[in-house]
């Protein structure tokens, strides 16, 4: 082999093995240490100066490269902040100025990674709040010959809201389970077709109902009404407010 010849494979080498060093560095190396509470402050503030962050409450690993961060604004609201590990740095890819319940899908179509996250306002005096997953009864032909009925779903689970205002909760085992299940039977079913397609476990719902110290359903006057900001890739549903007469 000529000398041009060797340099030219050391030089593809090289470039390979650069090429791996980078996809291991942005992509695949572990998460390094959070960011201070005064740096995710500044960074907060940074990105959207609406939400006035003032104190970090907690840092909450969802997983190794998913964090939920509650704080206090300089005008006492109640927030969240998401983080994510993306290219070898921790981004603030959601702001939300109220800490309003939501549910976060760390994967679209993947139950089991599921979080139910919540920083309510200290001034709604909430003691507990009740999250359900429900599905409501139904019937349906399909293709004219096969007919189908749904039985009424209700789950429900209670979080204690009086010691701490926030928190993450990952959805129960028994939710994940009916959830995948539903999932898989839906996707199934459906047409194959370009022009049609059912969002995949449409009719499950996530709801809540929150309770105040005499156990009396109360409103979340204090952490309604807010803004948010996004600016990643972060999947954010709506948790329903629900009522007695919505449940059985």
């Amino acid at each position: 082999m000529t000398m041009k010849k060797k340099l030219f494979t050391s030089g593809i080498v090289l470039a390979v093995m650069l090429l791996l060093f980078l996809v291991y560095w942005y992509y695949l190396a572990k998460p390094g240490s959070l960011p201070t509470n005064e740096e995710l402050i500044a960074e907060i503030n940074e990105i959207y100066p609406q939400a006035r962050a003032d104190v970090i409450q907690d840092t909450i690993s969802i997983d190794e490269k998913h964090v939920l961060v509650p704080f206090v604004s300089t005008n006492e609201e109640y927030g969240l902040s998401y983080l994510v590990w993306e290219k070898h740095k921790w981004k603030v890819v959601n702001i939300d100025t109220k800490g309003y319940p939501m549910l976060w899908k760390i994967e679209k179509n993947n139950p089991d990674s599921y979080y139910l996250v919540w920083n309510i306002q200290p001034s709604d005096q909430l003691q507990y709040i009740d999250f359900y997953m429900t599905r409501d009864r139904g019937f349906r032909i399909s293709y004219g010959t096969e007919h189908y009925y749904y039985p009424k779903v209700q789950m429900v689970q209670r979080v204690n809201a009086q010691e701490k205002t926030y928190g993450a909760m990952a959805l129960p085992d028994e939710w994940q389970s009916f959830m995948s299940s539903l999932m898989k039977v839906e996707e199934a079913s459906q047409p194959q077709s370009l022009f049609y397609e059912m969002p995949i476990g449409q009719s499950i719902r996530i709801g809540f109902i929150p309770y105040d110290k005499n156990d009396k359903i109360t409103e979340l006057e204090g952490s309604i009404n807010g803004s948010s900001y996004t600016i990643g890739d972060i999947q954010l549903d709506f948790v329903l407010h629900l009522y007695e007469e919505d449940l059985e």
